[in-house]
């Protein structure tokens, strides 16, 4: 029944890769570009459970525009996590809640007679494939002299990961949103929220939740910015705090095709890692 499964979401997988590069390519875009992204991320934190856990993500970012408007973002991860209590939903990660049910049927996060949501750690330490991501933006208004930037969103999350090493929850994830954006001079501010429907399993059955993140960044130089960024969401399983964390960021222009950044984070809730850092680097074509 697993392979079946993997099977599917990768037939699913592809499909969605076909049917948005023939619908982009109807678009008729005389140029459209692509850019690729690398990255190494880590976080240690015990989310408010009593074991901590340290993670690493790798993960390899493909961006597509195929107009000055339209963009693609697909996320493909690799994890790393150790032994601990908590769960990855599209990246974020949880304190780790299962849902079970004292008489055998589907249950979650407590809905039904009999039904119990419970809290579960990993024995060991886990690695594997992420949840792929695929975010699309449009820029329904361009950024004016006046008027910033207002693109909508909307997200898909598809069980790649093995929820049974809890690198993931083994179903869908669907979300809309929107991003805005301004630059005044050598300061830009950009700010973007998510509302996420996540989908259930028998073994996990989390709540809808928001994610949301703002930044503020200054031009130091022609090739330098730095900036500070808030991000967090809103809990995924009844009885946790809502997760926030702020990070201090960098990113440097090697050329006009490629970029590092790098980044140092602390988390501000019980729900988030006590400390984030990471390092990226970026190239387009």
């Amino acid at each position: 029944m697993t392979s079946l499964n993997n099977m599917k979401t990768w037939v699913l997988l592809l499909g969605m890769g076909l049917f948005f590069c023939l619908s982009t390519s109807a678009l008729g875009a005389p140029n459209p570009q692509l850019s690729v992204s690398l990255g190494f991320d880590f976080a240690s934190g015990n989310y408010g459970t009593s074991q901590t856990t340290d993670s690493y993500s790798i993960p390899l970012i493909i961006g597509y525009y195929p107009t000055e408007r339209l963009d693609f973002s697909l996320e493909i991860p690799y994890l790393y996590q150790s032994a601990g209590s908590t769960v990855s939903l599209g990246g974020i990660r949880f304190p780790m809640q299962t849902s079970g049910s004292t008489t055998g049927g589907t249950a979650g996060g407590g809905m039904g007679s009999g039904s119990t949501t419970t809290s579960t750690s990993q024995t060991k330490s886990q690695s594997g494939l992420g949840d792929i991501t695929l975010t699309t933006g449009y820029t329904l208004l361009p950024e004016s002299a006046t008027t910033p930037m207002l693109r909508p969103l909307i997200y898909l999350k598809a069980p790649t990961a093995d929820k049974d090493k809890g690198l993931g929850t083994g179903a869908f994830d669907f979300g809309a949103g929107l991003s805005a954006g301004k630059v005044f001079g050598d300061w830009s501010l950009y700010a973007e929220t998510l509302y996420v429907t996540p989908g259930s399993t028998t073994t996990y059955n989390p709540n809808n939740y928001w994610t949301y993140q703002g930044s503020v960044r200054y031009q130091l130089t022609q090739k330098l910015d730095a900036g500070l960024a808030l991000s967090g969401a809103t809990t995924a399983f009844a009885g946790n705090p809502d997760a926030l964390e702020v990070q201090l960021q960098s990113r440097y222009r090697v050329s006009e095709q490629g970029s590092v950044g790098a980044y140092l984070g602390q988390g501000l809730s019980n729900s988030s890692p006590d400390y984030t850092a990471g390092f990226y680097g970026a190239v387009s074509f």
